[in-house]
């Protein structure tokens, strides 16, 4: 959990090459969603990549105060966003904020999922939030995912 692929590439609240950033899925519905909207323009399925390429989902126990709120329309409006967030919010508008935020050393924000409107995602500052503990060993792709039958093997 260090954020390096997010400084990388960039996510929702940091842009390429400005800080880390450890996006969470706070539901296995969440993660699912998310994991298709990735695989969207691509050619295969994500149970068709190398296996040791393929999702793992972990769980974490997380006890952090201070997240900042972007799920109540108080919340929302509060940060700058307009109140059909996430939909009407483009992602060089949460990127500034997120950096604002970074700034502020504040350690991450609980959002609405872009992916899932009913569902909730964390992302962490990892320069300023508490470490998340693993809870148990990640399950493997075909354990969480909805992979089909012929796709699971032991």
């Amino acid at each position: 959990m260090d954020g390096r692929h997010s400084m990388t590439r960039g996510g929702r609240w940091n842009a390429p090459g400005s800080f880390p950033v450890v996006y969470t899925n706070c539901s296995i519905d969440v993660a699912i969603v998310n994991l298709w909207r990735q695989f969207r323009s691509e050619v295969g399925q994500p149970w068709e990549v190398a296996e040791e390429k393929q999702a793992d989902l972990y769980e974490i126990d997380l006890d952090q105060p201070g997240l900042i709120d972007v799920v109540s329309p108080g919340g929302i409006a509060g940060i700058g966003l307009p109140a059909a967030y996430p939909d009407a919010a483009p992602r060089s508008l949460t990127q500034r904020i997120g950096r604002r935020l970074h700034q502020e050393r504040r350690p991450g924000v609980w959002c609405i999922s872009a992916a899932l409107r009913s569902g909730r995602e964390i992302a962490l500052f990892t320069d300023y939030c508490a470490p998340g503990t693993v809870r148990r060993p990640p399950k493997r792709l075909r354990e969480w995912f909805p992979v089909p039958d012929e796709w699971k093997t032991p």
